[in-house]
């Protein structure tokens, strides 16, 4: 999940991770609008039964407003799922990555999209993960988070 040629690559630490979260709020009703729900994007992407994709366990403001990147996690199964979601009309590049923290390849998915990127998903149970999402050329990637049990 290296950065893109011409990509602005923004990196969140965990101590940027809460100003970026609180931001990505203000995000959902402008992704909302769009009409796709990114909880049901990744339950219709076929990890496991997706039944346990209701609420993201982390989330960010890709900048300038033009989306948000999250990411689910299914406990019992320990498959995390990450979407993008544009807020910009029409089509446009998007990407979103997923990683296991430290390790090389990962899952991912680009291309010109008119809501969403994605899903993608890793099985990375009590492992961290990275995951990473584009709109446009604004990005956001989040390094070593939802090291779940």
């Amino acid at each position: 999940m290296s950065p893109r040629k011409h990509r602005t690559r923004t990196w969140i630490t965990a101590a940027g991770a809460v100003a970026a979260i609180t931001a990505s709020l203000f995000m959902t009703s402008a992704t909302a609008a769009q009409g796709a729900d990114p909880a049901q994007v990744c339950r219709s992407g076929g990890g496991a039964d997706g039944s346990a994709y209701t609420q993201p366990v982390n989330q960010v403001a890709v900048p300038g407003g033009k989306g948000t990147v999250y990411l689910y996690y299914d406990s019992a199964t320990g498959i995390n799922c990450a979407v993008t979601m544009g807020s910009v009309s029409g089509a446009t590049y998007m990407d979103v990555g997923l990683r296991r923290t430290q390790e090389g390849a990962g899952e991912w998915d680009s291309g010109t999209f008119s809501s969403y990127a994605g899903p993608v998903y890793v099985s990375a149970k009590g492992i961290c993960v990275d995951f990473t999402g584009a709109v446009g050329d604004r990005s956001v990637t989040v390094i070593g988070k939802n090291c779940g049990a």
